[in-house]
């Protein structure tokens, strides 16, 4: 079969399961499908005749891993390689209200391991963060129109969604940001400009009227804040789709990253190279600029850059294609919400976004090296988790610090 080697043997490694209760590592608002053998995905259950999802289970259903953990060759659904990924078979129990009905659903099935916990864990967006709201200051009226006046100034603002949590206020832009931009079923033979973001993205966010959000400090958000939100969004889906399922502490340091980057002026010139529209901030600068970001290169290796249709074509819609070709599965819809809500908090929220990755003050990062050029891989913690898992990111020391 082309996505599973037909090699199948138990793992006795030390962080091997050991049988018992467990959680499942979601959001609140996520869902994950348990399927009726091991070593399945979104995408290649969906050409697999014999595989079926046999059960939704979120973060609040009781589970039992009633198997050690199986290793498999299975075939990546973003980068096509095979990859050594470990499986459980779980016992579930959750529930659903449909109609005023409450329903339970109990079962067993295989899910990947990585979603699954020994203890419960905190969400990184959960229903806390939207209890806090910003009220922007009464200023006193400076022509002499009073209180009318004053009433007027910030009627914007009171009809604007006024910062009621970053999940909520992610919510209000998910139409507005990340449209497929090429036709997935017959994308571009070759890819037109210098810069992809600048030639098929940004025709197409200045045609938009911007949302009537305010941002952390009562300001109402820019146009410039909307590219700056698209940008950064489609940088982190195609960069890091892949590692959401071991935590979004990894695509928020990829995003701190970025943030530093673009906040350090001195080192504009090493990491904002290449044409750039001048509507674009610096962080949409340093997130588009393809030899910093390769999945914004047209060609890698002298082919065509699979990961570039991932960015112009992400899940942002549930009811349109997206790069794949198909609708999205609700998996890669709470991975691309999940990506809008770290967007969103790191250009709209920034002293939150900088409170929740204060550790990690480094520029550069890596995935799978032994090194890199001499610098010391440092291991910063993000949302009360440790940024260690090789495979997906590695930040590295240079001895420059903000």
């Amino acid at each position: 079969m082309r996505f599973i080697a037909l090699l199948l043997f138990m793992t006795t490694s030390v962080n091997a399961w050991a049988d018992g209760k467990a959680y499942l590592d979601l959001e609140e608002d996520q869902i994950l499908s348990v399927f009726n053998k091991p070593g399945m995905n979104w995408k290649n259950c969906s050409g697999d005749p014999n595989c079926r999802p046999v059960g939704w289970p979120d973060r609040d259903a009781a589970v039992e891993v009633i198997s050690k953990p199986r290793k498999l060759k299975v075939e990546d659904p973003y980068t096509g390689q095979m990859q050594d990924e470990e499986y459980v078979q779980i016992k579930y129990s959750y529930t659903r209200e449909r109609d005023g009905i409450t329903y339970t659903q109990q079962g067993t099935g295989w899910v990947d391991a990585a979603y699954v916990s020994r203890s419960k864990t905190k969400a990184v967006y959960g229903a806390a963060d939207d209890k806090s709201e910003y009220c922007p200051p009464v200023q006193k009226s400076t022509t002499g129109g009073g209180a009318k006046e004053v009433q007027k100034s910030i009627s914007g603002i009171q009809s604007a969604i006024a910062n009621k949590g970053v999940k909520e206020t992610a919510a209000a832009l998910k139409g507005s940001v990340g449209a497929c931009v090429i036709n997935p079923k017959n994308p571009p033979a070759a890819y037109k400009g210098e810069n992809p973001f600048d030639s098929y993205v940004l025709p197409h966010l200045k045609k938009q009227a911007v949302p009537k959000v305010a941002r952390e400090d009562g300001k109402m958000m820019t146009q410039q804040d909307l590219i700056t939100i698209d940008a950064l969004s489609r940088t982190m889906y195609a960069e890091m789709a892949r590692c959401y399922k071991h935590g979004l502490h990894y695509p928020m340091a990829v995003a701190k990253i970025a943030v530093n980057r673009a906040n350090t002026e001195s080192r504009h010139k090493e990491f904002i190279k290449g044409s750039h529209n001048s509507g674009k901030s610096d962080l949409a600068k340093v997130v588009t600029t393809p030899s910093q970001f390769n999945l914004w290169m047209k060609t890698h290796n002298g082919k065509k850059n699979g990961p570039l249709a991932h960015a112009l074509c992400p899940p942002a819609d549930k009811n349109k294609l997206f790069w794949s070709g198909a609708k999205p599965s609700k998996e890669e819809q709470d991975i691309w919400n999940n990506t809008l809500r770290i967007a969103t908090e790191a250009v709209l929220f920034p002293k939150k976004f900088k409170a929740r990755t204060s550790q990690l003050k480094q520029f550069h990062y890596t995935s799978g090296m032994d090194s890199f050029f001499g610098m010391k891989q440092v291991f910063p913690w993000i949302a009360d988790r440790k940024v260690s898992k090789n495979a997906c990111v590695q930040v590295w020391d240079a001895g420059v610090k903000l």
